[in-house]
């Protein structure tokens, strides 16, 4: 887990409702990590947006028809049209998107020499099979492994900088917020300038829905899908492509490709698949891929702010605020509605690393103001430890985290702490069992072997995860459960009466259309 920064957005520094975003359709970046998304080209030309729309689509359009235009008139490989269509290709992505791979900042990655020229001699073979399609870019890491959806999103980024920089004028006008002049390509634009970076670099909004996980194209998995959704699709899938997929070596898998990057109907396959699919913008409200918990995290931590004491000489004190953090934790899984960001839908929790990383926000937000370190999957020499709090070379105290699904729960409390509390000379532990079903025994297990313990310096924390029924819900549970010591008709008539205390508003019959039913 690498080291991470307490996420500020872009809606927070600037004092904006985030409705307000919302309502315009527009991505609230965070200003200091990257989210993992993704510009999909094939979802400009469906935006909602008319400049994405059109003028976005015509600017990468005009982008790549250029390169194309030149490597058509390229006779050898290296050639000046070669080289010239080679140099078109941006060397690194523009700043600003907040978009990405990037664990720990926002900083625009390079485009590698290795793969731009993978990219320049893969389209230059399938413009000699007479396909002059501005779109035969996206496909292309179909064929190169090294040229993955970040590159394709960069690229399209770069190529229509213009109209991206445009749109993000036109929302701060809309939204309010000041903007400033900056040369970028020897042109003088408006820009929304970065508070976070040192160096002067601008913020670009982008609308929702020119946003996926993966540009499509991007998985020969997406490309099969999709085909098999259409019967026509399908039967030009099988004929062309078929034996691509049902080889079962490296080196036969290969051979299909290189076969593929010749043949004029499969490639032009292909294309047909990709202009025939609905593609559809990644879904913010659903979330399954959880892409979006950082934001909700920093959300509910800043509205539920945590004041803590200083730590001085005492590893009380550091002990202290580590369970003030804990409590915390536990406050808002339980109270606030972040036990929703540890589950997949209501009945498949998240991994074990997805409680983990929340933690780690929520601890290093309070952790910073208190000049403690904190440091995650820390080796002790004896295993991993999920957090280290540490102030200066003495004073550490250790955090585990398990969630009740893991098999590992008791071990790891019987044996792993204390190998810990050993190798680090660490005075005290925490151990959290986060509930998401599955329990058994395990706490109740749990509790003996510390009540076992003299020393009980590693403390056990339960944090009740589960989703809770509704108050209605509740009520209706207590009552049916007075079954075994009341008269069934009892339990009816209290429920007919709990039912009956709910407000029903007048209606008039008026009120109501009823068509007119011919027989």
């Amino acid at each position: 887990m690498a080291k991470i920064k307490s996420p500020i957005l872009f809606s927070q520094h600037f004092g904006i409702d985030p409705q307000v975003l919302n309502d315009e359709g527009i991505f609230d970046p965070i200003l200091n990590l990257d989210t993992k998304l993704f510009i999909d080209p094939l979802l400009l030309e469906k935006s909602n947006h008319d400049l994405i729309k059109k003028q976005a689509t015509n600017e990468l359009n005009t982008f790549y028809i250029n390169i194309l235009s030149l490597l058509k008139l390229s006779k050898t490989k290296n050639d000046f049209a070669y080289k010239s269509a080679f140099n078109q290709l941006p060397q690194k992505e523009i700043e600003g998107t907040c978009l990405g791979y990037g664990t720990n900042s926002i900083s625009g990655q390079s485009i590698s020499i290795i793969n731009r020229e993978k990219i320049i001699e893969t389209a230059s073979e399938i413009i000699k099979l007479g396909i002059i399609d501005p779109e035969l870019f996206i496909i292309l890491p179909l064929f190169n492994k090294g040229i993955g959806s970040d590159t394709i999103s960069d690229i399209t980024t770069s190529a229509i900088k213009k109209s991206l920089l445009e749109f993000t004028f036109q929302i701060a006008n809309k939204i309010g917020t000041e903007t400033t002049k900056y040369s970028i390509d020897g042109e003088v634009v408006e820009i929304i300038k970065n508070p976070l970076r040192k160096k002067i670099s601008p913020i670009i909004l982008l609308p929702y829905d020119i946003l996926r996980k993966l540009p499509f194209a991007t998985t020969w998995d997406e490309i099969e899908d999709a085909a098999y959704k259409n019967n026509q699709l399908r039967e030009k899938f099988n004929r062309y492509l078929g034996r691509l997929f049902k080889a079962k070596t490296k080196a036969e898998k290969e051979r299909q490709l290189a076969t593929l990057m010749k043949n004029q109907n499969g490639i032009n396959t292909l294309f047909e698949i990709i202009k025939k699919t609905n593609i559809k913008p990644y879904d913010f409200k659903t979330d399954v891929e959880c892409i979006m918990f950082i934001r909700h995290v920093a959300e509910v931590i800043n509205n539920n702010p945590l004041g803590l004491s200083a730590v001085n000489n005492d590893i009380n004190d550091l002990k202290n605020i580590v369970k003030t953090i804990i409590e915390q934790f536990k406050f808002l899984i339980e109270n606030k509605g972040m036990n929703s960001l540890l589950w997949k839908d209501k009945k498949t929790p998240n991994a074990e690393k997805t409680a983990q990383k929340i933690f780690h926000l929520l601890a290093y937000s309070y952790c910073k103001a208190n000049n403690i370190d904190i440091n995650p999957e820390m080796d002790t020499g004896v295993g991993n430890v999920d957090f280290k709090f540490s102030k200066g070379f003495s004073k550490k105290v250790i955090v585990e985290i398990k969630l009740s699904t893991n098999y590992n729960i008791i071990n790891g409390f019987s044996t792993q702490l204390k190998l810990y509390k050993k190798s680090e000379e660490t005075l005290s532990g925490y151990y959290i069992i986060i509930d998401v079903g599955h329990m058994g025994e395990k706490l109740e297990n749990l509790y003996k072997i510390y009540n076992a313990d003299k020393t009980k310096k590693s403390e056990i924390f339960y944090i009740d995860a589960l989703f809770k029924p509704s108050a209605s819900k509740r009520k209706a549970q207590k009552i049916l459960s007075k079954k075994s010591e009341t008269d069934i008709s009892d339990v009816i008539n209290e429920l007919s009466n709990s039912f009956s205390q709910i407000e029903i508003p007048d209606v008039d019959i008026a009120d109501f259309y009823i068509p007119e039913i011919k027989i």
